[in-house]
Formats: C-alpha cells, structure tokens, sequence
C-alpha cells in the first residue's frame, strides 16, 4: 500500500519554509514521487481573511507542479507520474462557520455551491489538473464540521454523517463528480472519484446510479469518523459493494495513524492498487513548542510507536534508530544532529536551522508511516 506525503505551504509557516529549504536534499525520493496537493492550500485563504481566494494565487498560479517547484527549487517533480490532487475544502468549510454563526446543514450545502459557482472554482481545479497533467484529481466534498478546528461555533457537530443530512450531502458530491469529470473529459481517467464511507448502501445506490460515468478510480474519504474497532468491518463491508480490486486505484484519504492503515491492510489485503495518506506524521513533530511546554515526537520503525523527543530521552531513541539503521531513511549520525535542533528549538533557541531540523524529522516519521504502510 503507497503512502503519500501531504504537501502544502500553507500553515505553519516556519516548517513548511523547513521542508521547502530541505526539500532538494533530504526528501526521501520517494515521496517526491507520492506527494498530495490540496488545491484548497494553493488558493483558498485562511478564515480569517475576507475572501475564501487568494488573489494573487488565483490570477498567476496555472500548472501545482511549477507552484511545488517554486517553493523547494525541486524541478524533478514536474516529471512525477503518482501525483494526487486533493481538493483541501476544509478551508472553505471554515470560512462558512466564520461568516454564519448558526448555519444549519443545508445552508452550508447551498452557500457552499454558491461560492463554488460564483468563482468558478470547479472550473479553475480542473484547468489545474489539466494544466499540472495529474494524474489522480479528488472529486470535490464538503467536509463535517468536526474536522474543522476553530474556536467559534459549534465544532463538533458531525452532521452530515447520517440521515438526511447524509443524502443532501451525497447527492452534492455527486454533482460536483459529474462536473469535473465533464470538465476532464480529455483525460477521464484522471477522476478519483470521492466516496465518503458514511454512506449506507442505499445512498451508495444513488450515488453511483447519479454518476454520468462509470468511476475507474476512487477516494475513500469520512475514514476519521470510525473507531478503530468498527473501521474493518465498513471496509469489507465497502469492498463487498464495491469490489476495491477492479479499480484502477482505490486511495484512502487521511486515514488516521498507523494503527489504522493497519486494519485497512488487515481488512482488505495489501493490495497494489491501494494507497494512503494522513498528517499525524507531521503533527506529531510540529507538537513541539519552543518554550518546552510540548515536544516533537519520533515515530519507530519496529515498534510504530510514538517516542516525545527530551533531554533524557534522547539516547534511547538513538538506541532505536541504530537497530533500524537497515531500513532507517537517515544515519545515525543525521539523527542525532536532528534531535539535537529539535531540543534547541525547544528551549526558546529557534531558528531556521531548528525548523530544518523539524522538516527532517517529519520526513522521517513519514518514512516510518511508509515503510509499515507498504
């Protein structure tokens, strides 16, 4: 199962100019050979912001390659074939619950499609997928309401998850599948086309009888809403309806940590059209804080599990790495010189240097996600 690097330079602004200033060295190539775009990161503005787009962004930015080369200098990129654009809606979602404080669930489907229709967006993602030559593009969602973090509102509504709620939300999907898939009509079997597993079997029906072509690809999203315990079971259940292994790839969106790719290996085999992403990888380094209060978190191969990065700690998790060494991304000797910055940048001694530091450690824990992923 392929594990994909989530790329974006959008938050975090101190690590993500980290990954791009180490980017050319020190990405694993084969991340630069799995990467995932969000659109929603190259041109939608944070919340706060009075316009979901970025103006500049939207005039002058064509072709997601040339945008990933002009952040790392990487022009080895522009030939990758393995490429998945997602559609990074959370933005949008976000900026609906800033705008409207008590906005029911239809009124986020309808001002959603508006500001789609009003610029253009759907138009604008696939002169982008076509312009970039992606090869795997997301067809677009909208996100619950829980994934969306802010301080405002009620955040924790889950509400498209079930009833009615769930069809409107269906029948939405359906006909923003059915625009990008006209509006790629040259390259057709570049639409992954997005399915949230919260679906029951009769809104599946609906959905796939609503499609105006028969999907080769699919996103399997809403993956965050299940319990460990309960995830196996609506994959099998899933794959029984739809029979995963007669597309052409079947791509699990932010599928939570390693425990979960786990269970969707379990549950269906570790096929070879199957790939996965998440950003627990990343979280878990961008954890630490500079005044000490927090640490990063380094990920083993063997045991896939989470070590925080201290003074006292620090010789074991060297310890482990060394044992690791024959599959290990970095040397022993780069490890070291990475938990050090780490530890500078976490006792109020930042600096770019630090952040290239947390860009190398990142990149590590998603080299651990890939090895037990594969």
């Amino acid at each position: 199962m392929k594990f994909y690097f989530v790329y974006s330079s959008g938050g975090g602004a101190g690590d993500w100019n980290g990954i791009d200033r180490t980017f050319i060295e020190h990405m694993p190539p084969y991340f630069k050979d799995h990467l995932l775009l969000k659109f929603g990161d190259i041109f939608f503005n944070h919340r706060s912001s009075d316009s979901i787009i970025k103006p500049e962004a939207w005039r002058t930015i064509r072709n997601a390659r040339c945008w990933v080369v002009a952040n790392t200098g990487d022009q080895t990129v522009l030939e990758t074939p393995n490429m998945i654009m997602d559609v990074g809606t959370s933005k949008l979602v976000s900026y609906l619950t800033r705008l409207y404080d008590d906005i029911s669930e239809i009124d986020i489907i309808n001002k959603f499609d508006y500001i789609l229709d009003r610029d253009d967006i759907l138009h604008k993602y696939c002169e982008v997928i076509r312009t970039s030559n992606i090869q795997n593009a997301v067809t677009f969602d909208i996100p619950n309401l829980f994934k969306v973090r802010t301080q405002e509102g009620s955040v924790d509504r889950n509400v498209f998850s079930s009833g009615e709620n769930s069809s409107h939300l269906m029948r939405a999907c359906a006909k923003y599948a059915n625009i990008i898939h006209a509006g790629l009509e040259d390259r057709p079997d570049s639409v992954m086309t997005f399915i949230n597993a919260n679906w029951n079997e009769r809104e599946l029906d609906e959905y796939l009888s609503t499609l105006d072509y028969t999907p080769t690809k699919l996103a399997i999203g809403g993956l965050t809403d299940y319990p460990a315990a309960t995830l196996g079971s609506c994959l099998q259940s899933m794959d029984r309806k739809l029979h995963f292994g007669e597309y052409n790839r079947v791509h699990f969106l932010g599928a939570g940590g390693l425990k979960k790719a786990s269970i969707i290996k379990n549950a269906l085999g570790n096929n070879p059209n199957f790939s996965v992403d998440n950003t627990t990888a990343y979280n878990r380094v961008i954890d630490g804080a500079v005044s000490g209060s927090s640490q990063s978190g380094y990920y083993d191969y063997a045991t896939k599990k989470l070590h925080r990065v201290k003074p006292d700690t620090i010789e074991n998790i060297l310890q482990m790495h060394e044992r690791s060494l024959d599959v290990a991304y970095f040397s022993l000797e780069e490890m070291r010189e990475i938990l050090n910055g780490i530890l500078m940048h976490q006792s109020h001694n930042s600096s770019p240097y630090t952040y290239e530091c947390r860009a190398k450690l990142i990149m590590h824990n998603f080299d651990v996600y890939r090895y037990n992923a594969e």
